[in-house]
């Protein structure tokens, strides 16, 4: 990486950024076609375009098996998140000589460590950044149905 921190900075990045979000789009996109936009809706464009309809195997795990899966392995992920503080592996030297006062020197060289409050923060953002627009999204259709907002 390019400073000091970069490790770091990646670390987090990697630790907060992929799962959490892609599992909610996931989920959000199997609800979305299988029940907003109509199964049988979506079976008659799969049928169009490749000649033969989709099998009641695929037609079972696009409404109920997928969602439900995608869902429990979401919420597994967002409470393991939330139950254990995020670590990344720190250099902290050998016993002999350890790279820190802050660290003991291990035998391995490296030991896990909790980010910072600051960064528990920043990697709740990072969480939540690309899942917010989804359900704000969802709701202004229905606002300005219910005359809420103007349209």
């Amino acid at each position: 990486m390019c400073t000091r921190a970069g490790l770091y900075i990646f670390t987090l990045w990697d630790t907060f950024s992929v799962a959490i979000p892609l599992l909610f789009i996931g989920v959000a996109q199997c609800i979305a076609v299988a029940w907003f936009y109509d199964l049988d809706r979506f079976c008659a464009d799969i049928e169009f375009m490749t000649g033969s309809p989709p099998h009641l195997y695929w037609r079972i795990c696009w409404k109920w098996l997928s969602p439900a899966l995608i869902s429990v392995i979401l919420l597994a992920s967002v409470v393991k998140q939330c139950l254990t503080p995020a670590t990344y592996n720190a250099y902290v030297g050998c016993v002999e000589f350890p790279n820190s006062p802050l660290h003991n020197g291990t035998t391995t060289w490296s030991k896990d460590v909790e980010f910072v409050w600051w960064a528990q923060i920043l990697g709740a953002l990072m969480v939540m950044l690309p899942v917010l627009p989804m359900p704000l999204l969802a709701i202004i259709p229905g606002l300005k149905a219910l005359g809420v907002l103007k349209p």
